[in-house]
């Protein structure tokens, strides 16, 4: 049986906002860019954990820049430990958030009113998954693509777990061993394409609909050693999937992002196109992506927003949230430009509420 939960807390986020103002305001209309700010991943650079991390979601109005806090781990009823690393919008007036925590007990899926301190219920109970929970996906049939450090998981509609778990590709041609799924998406099709990062197994792959170990095809990454894939976004107008790529130095290829061609049917990945290279900042481009942790792309409005470090420091310091203009028509003939940053500064700035952002959508 579900249990509601009715959020009150204090604000311990800090008050940053897009404009640079220190305010919190319900008055906004949306459409809001939602963030979910907890512990993450950002290659083989260090960190924020579920107890350092800024634990909490809130979403930025497009318009004003102003954030509201929708649901704070660090107060009651959360327990220590508690931290979100996943959202996914259901509806315009719901969403959900994965919860990880410290203790494999605690760990759930919360459906949560998009309001500031909106009520939150207990969507599904994860204390039965093994492994830290990563990231969300809303599939066409409104269930959940749930990855965790070693597999995929799928609850449905309904709450109910399909497999245990869903997916395990730790074969040929992905990976010999699941070590760190980070990402998954589904295709039209229902096809997963998911992001695996650990040393000489980076690598995108490919699995059915049904899930399971198939893997039915794979792309490595551009230094397979030390290019650890931490975030995505695929195009599907344009069956591009963007991947960026964040290791620990400032070497060509470590901090990138490559643009691929996608074949949803066959399934194949291909046509790698390189679209930006921390390894040429601040020489080709006036901003960096550094430990990338997250990327969303808004398509109504072709509008691309990237979470990335503030320095190359590898003990990452924060993080900040970027804004670009995404033009697909210029993949593999003027590279350097199919990202182009919106504005002069960062479109969120860091603070306490953006350690670590690990996932955004936008939405109403």
């Amino acid at each position: 049986m579900m249990t509601w939960i009715m959020v009150v807390g204090c604000d311990t986020g800090g008050g940053n906002s897009a404009s640079g103002t220190s305010t919190t305001s319900t008055a906004d209309a949306g459409p809001f860019l939602y963030v979910s700010s907890g512990a993450c991943y950002s290659g083989n650079n260090t960190t924020f954990s579920t107890t350092t991390s800024s634990n909490m979601v809130y979403r930025i109005s497009l318009s004003s820049g102003r954030r509201e806090v929708i649901a704070d781990y660090f107060a009651a009823p959360s327990i220590s430990g508690d931290s979100p690393t996943g959202i996914a919008n259901i509806d315009s007036d719901y969403m959900y958030i994965a919860v990880d925590s410290a203790t494999a007990g605690n760990r759930r899926i919360e459906r949560v009113r998009k309001q500031e301190r909106g009520t939150r219920q207990i969507f599904y109970n994860a204390s039965a998954f093994t492994g830290a929970l990563k990231w969300l996906h809303l599939n066409s049939a409104s269930g959940l693509l749930i990855t965790r450090t070693t597999g995929i998981e799928y609850i449905d509609s309904s709450g109910v777990r399909i497999g245990a778990p869903y997916a395990n590709p730790s074969v040929a041609p992905c990976a010999s061993s699941n070590t760190i799924i980070t990402k998954a998406l589904s295709f039209a099709n229902g096809k997963i394409v998911f992001i695996h990062s650990t040393a000489n197994q980076n690598r995108i792959g490919i699995l059915p609909s049904s899930g399971g170990t198939t893997c039915q095809t794979a792309q490595a990454a551009p230094v397979l050693a030390s290019s650890f894939p931490s975030a995505m976004f695929y195009d599907s107008a344009n069956s591009k999937l963007v991947v960026a790529y964040a290791g620990n130095a400032v070497t060509a290829d470590f901090n990138s992002i490559y643009a691929y061609t996608v074949n949803e049917t066959t399934p194949s990945i291909s046509s790698a196109q390189k679209i930006y290279d921390a390894n040429s900042y601040p020489g080709t481009y006036g901003y960096l992506a550094y430990g990338v942790s997250d990327m969303y792309y808004d398509a109504p409005r072709g509008h691309v927003y990237i979470a990335s470090a503030i320095s190359t420091a590898t003990t990452v310091v924060n993080y900040v949230i970027e804004k670009f203009s995404y033009d697909p028509t210029k993949i593999g003939t003027d590279n350097n430009n199919v990202l182009t940053r919106v504005g002069t500064t960062s479109f969120y700035n860091y603070g306490n509420d953006t350690k670590c952002v690990n996932q955004m959508f936008v939405a109403d």
